[in-house]
Order: C-alpha cells, then structure tokens, then sequence
C-alpha cells in the first residue's frame, strides 16, 4: 500500500506553523472524507493563538500530501514516530464535526417538527383540568 507524507502549513501572526505526519492510501482518504464534511468555520489551538478556518476544504487547502517510498516512510518512522510539528488530527476533526451535531440538537427538538402544535395535544386533557 501507497506512504504518504501529509505536509501541514499555515501562519499564525506572519510565523510560520508546519508539520507532516506519514499516512497510508487510506488514511489520507479517510483524513480527506472527513475535511471535505466540515462546511462551518471551525478553530484549531496552538498554544495560546488559533487557527481559523472557513471549512474542511479551506484546511485541505493548507496540506499536500507527497507519496513516498517505504524506504523513506522507515526513515520517517524511525526519525520522528512518523509525525512532526503541528498537524491537525483526524481525531480533532471529528470533535469538529461531533460539536456541530450537538449544536443542531442542542435544545432537543427541531422548530421544523413542532410546526402543528395540535398532533402533539389532546384536547380531551383540556376538560379534566
């Protein structure tokens, strides 16, 4: 299977951020899949500053991912545990997207079910009170 080498870059102030983990074919897929479902702006911490992004796709837009061979992904493994620096984490996005489910749901009903109050009500209650 395919090594690759996703190369993360972005500013902060004008400094710069990097950072790389190696992923397999179906990481980057996978990694890819999920960005492309974040369609809200989100933040991501670094140390004390923030990295804001429109969406997933804006954050794909700060990463290139390389293929490289096995001989390089062993360096890679055997250098720096296959990650480096900063590198927003698959993990981190899905809390990004958890948040935003639970944004939706937040007061436990959508105003688009209630819209008929009277199949949720039954009158012959109104005449026992």
């Amino acid at each position: 299977m395919a090594k690759y080498l996703a190369i993360f870059n972005d500013t902060i102030d004008e400094i710069e951020i990097n950072g790389f983990v190696v992923m397999n074919e179906k990481d980057v897929e996978a990694y890819e899949e999920m960005a492309s479902s974040i369609g809200w702006p989100f933040v991501y911490a670094v140390g004390e500053d923030e990295l804001e992004y429109s969406s997933g796709d804006d954050l794909l837009s700060r990463i290139e991912f390389k293929e490289i061979t096995a001989e390089e992904a062993k360096s890679f493994k055997r250098l720096f545990s296959n990650e480096f620096g900063v590198f927003i984490s698959e993990s981190f996005l899905a809390e990004v997207i958890g948040e935003e489910d639970d944004d939706e749901f937040e007061d436990g009903y959508d105003d688009d079910d209630y819209d008929d109050d009277s199949k949720y009500y039954d009158e012959d209650l109104d005449d026992n009170y």
